[in-house]
């Protein structure tokens, strides 16, 4: 699945998520960083030990003087099997772990209160795991100072989904999986964060004026997109078979490389700036995933 004109170091290994860069052949190339799920066991959900593993992938990216040495950079996030050279992974993400959080909140209630479905309610571990991965996960990807890209290998849901939206761009095979919004389905609220990511990267679709809203359809029904249908109603950026998936995203993150002259050759690049002005793009949703808390009421304003 590597693109071959790159050698790949891994700079975090830890729990089936890693982070490798490729390293330039020459001054000037750009350090393209790939930030890999491999949990796929549990289907890549989302629950404490994927978000700890996602959290220390992200510091390496400060920390590991490969990126951090350079503001030249992007990132893929993707689920591909990168060392595999069998079947692709049938999922990106699953979305948050539900029979992990079944039994986190359980185990804090009473024998005859125990529920059939998580209960979100501020301070329970749901709700704190939830607020974990918005604040140091979501809110830090939407914002992070050099582009970012979603290679969505399979199945893209909830959680997943919203791992996706916080990137910048999104490219999806086009064999098999979906994305899909499932709370309606689950009798589940969305929180403020994830509503207001999913308001801050989704607009109508690409069709004809008689298009629905892709909000609309997508939340309050719980559709399930195809790949086609993702990409029509401006889910996803592109659609590519999987044998070319990563190598796509790897040629979308060098033509993202801020200080390239293959990429995008911005003359006076500064990062903090860069950072900023998606935070400027996205203000309420960096704000509802930085500072929201899950028991906030559906009708506040962060």
């Amino acid at each position: 699945m590597l693109a071959g004109h790159s050698a790949q170091i891994i700079l975090f290994q830890k729990d089936g998520v890693s982070l490798r860069a490729a390293v330039p052949s020459s001054d000037g190339e750009g350090v393209i960083l790939t930030l890999a799920l491999n949990r796929h066991a549990e289907k890549n959900v989302v629950n404490p030990t994927m978000i700890s593993a996602l959290v220390e992938a992200l510091d390496a990216i400060d920390a590991h003087p490969i990126p951090a040495d350079t503001h030249n950079k992007a990132l893929i996030i993707t689920g591909l099997s990168l060392d595999d050279e069998g079947p692709p992974a049938k999922f990106f993400s699953n979305g948050l772990d539900l029979e992990w959080m079944l039994k986190a909140n359980n185990s804090n209630t009473d024998e005859g209160a125990k529920t059939a479905k998580p209960n979100l309610e501020q301070g329970d571990p749901t709700s704190m795991m939830i607020e974990s991965f918005n604040s140091l996960v979501l809110a830090r990807v939407l914002t992070l100072p050099f582009r970012t890209i979603a290679a969505i290998n399979g199945h893209c849901i909830g959680a997943g989904l919203f791992l996706a939206l916080a990137c910048d761009y999104r490219i999806m095979r086009t064999e098999r999986g979906y994305v899909q919004w499932p709370e309606a389905r689950l009798g589940m609220r969305l929180t403020k964060g994830f509503a207001e990511l999913s308001k801050a990267k989704i607009g109508t679709g690409r069709g004809n004026a008689s298009d629905r809203s892709v909000l609309r359809e997508g939340i309050l029904v719980a559709k399930k997109y195809a790949p086609s249908e993702a990409l029509a109603s401006g889910i996803v950026d592109a659609i590519y078979p999987v044998k070319e998936l990563y190598d796509r995203a790897f040629q979308m993150a060098k033509e993202g490389l801020p200080e390239s002259t293959e990429g995008m050759n911005l003359e006076y690049f500064d990062p903090k700036g860069y950072a900023e002005i998606k935070m400027e793009m996205y203000t309420d949703a960096y704000r509802a995933l930085k500072y929201g808390r899950v028991g906030d009421a559906p009708d506040s304003r962060i």
